[in-house]
């Protein structure tokens, strides 16, 4: 047993000797060093190098010429055609190569020629795009530009309805001798064509509905613009769940006129959301809405709310009745009921109310109403009971550059609303609320955020208005480091009263530090006063800001620095800055 046991001991070391033999020793990969390049130089070189197989140092010298190659070529695609290389090998290690490249003198584009044909010859947007072209004479030959303002010519002929557009010709010369290239781009758009008939294809009767969203009528000259544009508002009413809008190019008839086909397939005849959210001001709350977006073919709607938190309970219900262009002219009809019991407010409210509703051009939002409320309720010590009937009007604005992380913005919103006795209201007063919030980045990772907000009342007295129309100022969006409504004139027994006048002002900067990531450093100010005697309260802090799909999401420490012993808060909400 001794000896079978050593035997095949030995032919386990024969065999691992011979698997040694057979397999190839792992074999050092050279390690190429680019040198001498700057900027993009550098970094599409390197990108071609990246791009080489891997080589081993017995195989340098194979290959040395296409190591030079991909140098050359990366060098060329950037317009630089007399590039001087050098490989050279470290003799201390000789798996390190250094890629030693001087670029030289680039190759500069010595003349261009841009020639049209056709119909395009008399377009301006063409005049406008040779004018403003990507490539001019004594540019650098940038073959990534070059390719870029050859598609522009083919991207504008296809936007303006060029179907038949190409081009004749579309060369480069290139004379590295001289460092010079000459362009010729001889492009030929052929006629323009022009809008057709349009087709509307729909599961629900809506051609009054949707006649004053088309813009664009036959015989007028294509533009995938105004196709694009009546995509957009077709979704934009809320009616619809799938829209499409095609032009049958195929189908041109002799006069170059394409038909257009409109494609929609209605919403739901009832959809439901649930929400949830949390603040500092209501802790947590939910929602839930139901809605139907298509009650007959005159495209009146309906939806209702109910909203839910710890201190409000409210319910709401809008019926839509478009009178006009159903995203910029319409009416609702709105009712509901706010049940609120917070800090030293308890309210029942009812509210009924009809809205005229108009958008401008310039995007501003203009709603006129005629509103009732009726509100019982509870103010500090004071109780009763209050019905108004409320005409006014809201003019709001808000413009945003960048999505849902924007970079630029501005937020506008007026109110202006006012009661009299002699139709039936128990107080007489004239109402004013205004805010504006700016938004600017300042650099790549800089932002600057501002807000000013002014709200006044005249009456005779604070206690003849219900606690819904008295103002208060304090908390998560108005003045940090203090709590929410807090800020307002007290009664002898340190309740809250609310007041006639608030003023609150807010200046924050940002940093990106992270790409989903923000610290922002802020100061509040305001005051909620019946004769500005009051001092203000001042409140900064700290604040973490998260980009989320939602929306982004601010923590912020606050210090009220104001009062004693400057006590602070910390506050949370999740939604839009502006």
């Amino acid at each position: 047993m001794k000896k079978a046991g050593g035997a095949m001991k030995r032919a386990s070391w024969g065999l691992a000797a011979l698997m040694l033999l057979v397999l190839p020793a792992q074999a050092d990969e050279v390690d190429l060093r680019l040198r001498g390049l700057e900027g993009e130089l550098k970094d599409n070189t390197q990108i071609y190098l990246d791009q080489l197989p891997d080589i081993e140092v017995e195989q340098l010298s194979r290959f040395r010429k296409q190591i030079m190659g991909a140098v050359t070529d990366s060098l060329q695609a950037l317009g630089y055609y007399n590039p001087e290389i050098e490989l050279e090998q470290s003799e201390e290690s000789p798996k390190d190569v250094t890629v030693q490249v001087r670029a030289g003198e680039p190759v500069r584009i010595r003349s261009l020629n841009v020639l049209l044909h056709g119909d395009a010859e008399t377009d301006p947007a063409f005049a406008e795009l040779r004018q403003n072209f990507a490539i001019k004479e004594g540019d650098i030959l940038h073959h990534n530009t070059y390719e870029q303002a050859k598609g522009s010519l083919l991207s504008l002929a296809l936007r303006r309805g060029y179907f038949d557009a190409a081009y004749r010709a579309s060369q480069v010369k290139v004379m590295p001798w001289d460092k010079a290239a000459e362009v010729v781009l001889d492009f030929d758009s052929g006629a323009r064509y022009r809008f057709g008939e349009l087709e509307v294809d729909s599961d629900r009767p809506a051609d009054r509905l949707i006649e004053p969203l088309i813009t664009l009528h036959a015989g007028e000259p294509y533009h995938a613009n105004k196709l694009a544009e009546l995509s957009r508002s077709l979704s934009s009413t809320r009616y619809f769940k799938q829209v499409e809008v095609l032009p049958r190019v195929a189908d041109a008839d002799e006069q170059n006129q394409v038909p257009l086909s409109v494609l929609l397939q209605a919403r739901a005849d009832n959809e439901v959301e649930l929400g949830l959210g949390v603040s500092t001001d209501e802790g947590p709350r939910a929602s839930v809405t139901w809605e139907k977006p298509w009650i007959n073919s005159l495209g009146h709607s309906l939806s209702t709310s109910l909203k839910v938190s710890a201190p409000s309970q409210d319910v709401t219900l809008v019926y839509k009745i478009p009178r006009g262009h159903p995203l910029e002219e319409y009416y609702t009809i709105q009712g509901g009921y706010q049940r609120l019991d917070q800090n030293d407010t308890e309210s029942d409210r009812l509210v009924a109310g009809v809205h005229r509703w108009n958008i401008d051009d310039n995007d501003w939002t203009r709603d006129v109403f005629l509103r009732t409320e009726y509100e019982s309720y509870t103010q500090g010590k004071q109780e009763d009971s209050s019905f108004l009937l409320i005409p006014g009007a809201t003019v709001s604005r808000t413009r945003l550059r960048g999505g849902i992380d924007p970079y630029w913005g501005d937020s506008q919103s007026l109110t202006l609303e006012f009661s009299e006795p002699w139709w039936g209201s128990d107080t007489r007063f004239v109402r004013f609320w205004g805010r504006s919030k700016w938004l600017r980045t300042l650099a790549e990772d800089h932002r600057l955020l501002a807000r000013a907000e002014q709200g006044a009342v005249w009456v005779d007295s604070v206690n003849d208005l219900p606690p819904s129309l008295r103002f208060f100022t304090g908390g998560d969006t108005t003045v940090r480091g203090y709590s929410y409504e807090s800020i307002t004139p007290l009664d002898e027994n340190g309740d809250r009263l609310g007041a006639k006048y608030s003023t609150a002002l807010s200046l924050e900067y940002d940093y990106r530090f992270a790409p989903k990531w923000r610290v922002a450093t802020f100061v509040d100010a305001g005051t909620a006063t019946n004769d500005y005697q009051d001092d203000w309260k001042i409140g900064t802090g700290l604040g973490l800001r998260w980009l989320t799909p939602v929306g982004p999401v601010r923590l912020d420490v606050a210090f009220a620095v104001s009062e004693e012993d400057t006590p602070w808060r910390l506050h949370f909400t999740l939604g839009p800055e502006l």
